[in-house]
């Protein structure tokens, strides 16, 4: 699949990637222990996501994008636990973590 440098990326990369733009936008706010910890792991696995899910773009049908495709899953999975701990510890308000749910929803 090649694509023009103007076309849109796909739904799921543009979905993840607003995910992470946030993600990271809030982390960085995290106090500086929580930063280094928990926030370099959500930003990670956000990361982690958005890399699958933009690899099971470009891939056509098959067993490769299938595998892209669970990995992306996985790491959303992380995502999930990881943000609701953020919200348990307090770094992220109620607002944001719904906010964040309903992104993350979108994305995966």
């Amino acid at each position: 699949m090649t694509s023009s440098p103007s076309a849109s990326p796909p739904a799921v990369v543009e979905h993840g990637y607003q995910s992470w733009l946030w993600l990271d936008e809030r982390c960085e706010a995290f106090p500086a222990g929580a930063r280094r910890q928990l926030g370099h792991r959500i930003v990670d696995a956000a990361l982690d996501a958005l890399s699958s899910s933009t690899e099971a773009a470009v891939l056509p049908r098959g067993a490769a994008r299938e595998e892209r495709l669970i990995a992306a899953n996985r790491s959303l999975t992380v995502l999930r636990i990881l943000r609701r701990g953020a919200r348990d510890r307090r770094h992220l308000s109620i607002g944001q973590h719904e906010h964040a749910m309903r992104l993350i929803d979108d994305w995966g």
